[in-house]
């Protein structure tokens, strides 16, 4: 069954990747392909900030990740009466 599944999902996936194609290759023809300078200005910001999140997220992670390894221990703990 599992194998039947994975064979249809490909099927399907690959009749919905070729109506795009033939989409957008008809309308190239009629359409002058232009060089947008905003929208890479747009992604490269967007780079940037996925970037800088990402690596916040990851030093994150690996600080928790050094400080379970090596659990803190109170020199002088607080004793109550």
């Amino acid at each position: 069954m599992n194998r039947t599944v994975n064979l249809l999902a490909m099927v399907m996936l690959a009749a919905l990747l070729t109506t795009t194609v033939q989409a957008t290759d008809a309308a190239a023809d009629e359409v002058e392909p232009s060089f947008n300078v905003m929208g890479y200005a747009i992604l490269g910001v967007a780079l940037v900030g996925w970037t800088f999140f990402l690596g916040l997220l990851g030093g994150a992670i690996l600080h928790i990740v050094k400080k379970a390894r090596k659990p803190y221990i109170p020199k002088n703990p607080v004793k109550c009466k």
